[in-house]
């Protein structure tokens, strides 16, 4: 009798030998890695919207430095249908579409040319992001004493935009308020 359990003792010995996990072990492991996942997870979605953002904002600042070299060329602004023109021909990785048009993607650039004196000097462009974000740039090209405007860019952001909302008709005064325009 003692000998069998000497033997039942030296196989239960040789099984625990063989090794491997309990069940409790195996849960354990899998909610450390769903924790890991629930954490990496917003993190990852909220590089993605700044990045959308990020290259919304880099089309807009290529459209501005476009429309520079425009005014440049010219000491003024061409109205608003002759400067979509003149910027698809300035840079043409981007879609420009007047001020009616809303942008629907952060690769058209909605653009808007006043006149702040006596000359088409202050230009608007509006893009809309991926993440639905739409950003806006205000510059001006007057001299402080020509008006009360003062001269430089701007930029101003409104989040959340519906379809159809975000153009540079709109620019002067953002659609919800919360686009205060600040120096570029």
């Amino acid at each position: 009798m003692i000998e069998a359990i000497q033997r039942r003792l030296a196989a239960r010995q040789e099984q625990d030998k063989q090794g491997g996990f309990t069940l409790i072990e195996l849960m354990v492991v899998v909610m450390i890695i769903a924790i890991l996942i629930g954490i990496a997870i917003p993190a990852f979605l909220g590089a993605r919207g700044r990045a959308q953002d990020a290259a919304a904002k880099s089309n807009i600042r290529n459209a501005l430095s476009s429309a520079t070299a425009v005014f440049s060329d010219n000491q003024a602004y061409f109205d608003t249908a002759e400067m979509v023109t003149a910027l698809t021909n300035e840079e043409p990785s981007l879609s420009f579409v007047p001020d009616t048009t809303d942008s629907l993607a952060e690769k058209t650039v909605s653009v808007r040319v006043a006149q702040t004196a006596s000359t088409n000097d202050k230009i608007y462009l509006a893009v809309l992001s991926k993440s639905n974000n739409c950003f806006f740039i205000r510059h001006v090209n007057t001299p402080l004493s020509a008006t009360n405007t003062i001269p430089g860019s701007y930029q101003a952001k409104v989040s959340g935009v519906p379809a159809g909302e975000c153009s540079a008709a709109v620019a002067d005064v953002p659609a919800d308020g919360d686009a205060a325009w600040t120096v570029l």
